[in-house]
């Protein structure tokens, strides 16, 4: 949910020195934290919009998700962001699908979108995140279960966050 809010850290270090950086950032190892440094707290945007969060368990009750999703609205940058969990070790975020999603909604009017666009969002997130193979090789059946899974949390993600 941190990734998809685009949160920023604010990292103490040796002697009260204090910086910010982006939670991709570090998600990423694009910054990294220093010796003596920690993270001291989140810095979280305040959006006075929808935001869900979404995730999927194995059968045998709570534990690791098996996939997560993280759609959240920003009405005053006309946007949306989502971010998928639990599939790599780190985040990922569709932007194309994103700003895709985002061109189809009224920002203005309902911001309602037909049940066959968001089932486009749910197929283009999940292949943004589980892409195919190169060449003729297909997806092992586990992958293409994971790949289904993802395209219907961010269905419903995004369907919850619009109603």
């Amino acid at each position: 949910m941190l990734a998809a809010l685009e949160a920023d850290l604010v990292i103490a270090g040796p002697g009260g020195a204090a910086r910010e950086i982006p939670v991709s950032h570090l998600l990423a190892g694009r910054e990294l934290l220093g010796p003596a440094e920690l993270v001291g707290y989140v810095r979280v945007p305040l959006l006075h919009a929808p935001q869900v969060f979404l995730k999927a368990t194995g059968r045998t009750g709570p534990g690791r998700a098996t996939a997560s999703v993280a759609v959240v609205l920003d009405p005053a940058r006309r946007g949306v962001r989502c971010a998928v969990g639990a599939i790599a070790p780190m985040p990922l975020r569709p932007l194309e699908a994103e700003r895709w999603i985002a061109s189809l909604i009224d920002w203005d009017g309902e911001r309602g979108l037909a049940p066959e666009a968001l089932a486009a969002f749910g197929e283009y997130v999940a292949a943004a995140c589980i892409p195919d193979q190169e060449g003729d090789e297909q997806l092992p059946p586990a992958v293409l279960h994971l790949r289904r899974v993802v395209a219907a949390l961010a269905r419903r993600a995004l369907g919850r966050a619009l109603s």
